[in-house]
């Protein structure tokens, strides 16, 4: 499965307030110490009253985080109607205000809660506008997750072609600065994924490799699982049976962990026929 990549709330530059606007900010702070533990609930709890505060205070940046991280504590529980609401209310709100990464943010949610509901001409849209905004200002750090979020819609729609142009140029930009290795793992990995899909195997192992290996390094269990379940399955279909065995043998017990091993074991008996 392809893999997504969101601004969100990852990407965030933190902003000093005035004095009297720290303790809101404080709040935002906690809110995404919420997402980040996975604990929604709280984090819609806590968002709601950063709202509620800064319109209170006419503090614009909570207001729109506010409106932001309700649309993306919605969106985590799994209420995409909720998630709509705020995202839409996040980007009406940023239209009266020249902070390009608050409207980035919000436009990008609104695409990422189409997507789920495969809406995908209106994503499309949705992602082409967050990429047009990073690229007018010049953001290096976004433009990674601008071009993938492109390239994924591109890929769920069936148009591997341009899935492949976008993810090209996604991980061309995440190589060219600094940036978080989760995000050059998950761009390797789709650029694989797609490759794989087109049939280039031998491209698609190259990426495979290199997402393995950074996924490994940051300890991500999971992925580090599946970019190798892939990897072998590129090397079986060129041909390359006891390469593709001896990679899935060298991982069976992150599969596991990974709670993969099934995935695996069909693969492993397959290659063996």
């Amino acid at each position: 499965m392809i893999r997504v990549i969101l601004l969100l709330l990852m990407l965030s530059i933190p902003v000093i307030a005035r004095q009297e606007n720290s303790e809101i900010d404080r709040l935002i702070a906690q809110a995404w110490e919420y997402y980040e533990k996975g604990r929604y609930l709280k984090m819609k709890e806590l968002s709601q009253t950063i709202l509620e505060k800064s319109k209170e205070a006419g503090y614009p940046k909570g207001i729109a985080e506010g409106y932001y991280y309700l649309g993306v504590a919605y969106y985590s529980i799994g209420d995409r109607a909720k998630a709509l609401e705020y995202a839409n209310r996040a980007l009406e709100f940023t239209d009266r205000y020249k902070n390009y990464r608050w409207r980035t943010y919000a436009i990008t949610l609104a695409g990422e809660i189409l997507r789920s509901l495969r809406r995908y001409d209106e994503a499309l849209s949705q992602f082409k506008k967050a990429l047009e905004v990073i690229k007018e200002n010049n953001n290096k750090k976004m433009l990674p997750a601008g071009y993938v979020n492109v390239a994924n819609i591109y890929y769920e729609m069936g148009d591997f072609k341009k899935a492949l142009q976008y993810y090209r140029k996604g991980y061309d930009s995440a190589r060219n600065i600094e940036l978080r290795k989760s995000y050059l793992a998950l761009t390797a990995y789709n650029l694989g994924l797609i490759n794989y899909r087109m049939k280039k195997c031998p491209k698609a192992v190259k990426y495979l490799e290199e997402a393995h290996r950074i996924y490994s390094e940051i300890g991500d269990t999971t992925s580090t699982a599946q970019s190798a379940y892939y990897m072998a399955k590129g090397l079986y279909r060129q041909g390359k049976k006891n390469e593709a065995l001896t990679v899935l043998q060298t991982n069976i017990e992150i599969a596991r962990k990974a709670g993969l091993w099934k995935q695996y074991r069909r693969l492993i008996k397959k290659i063996k026929n």
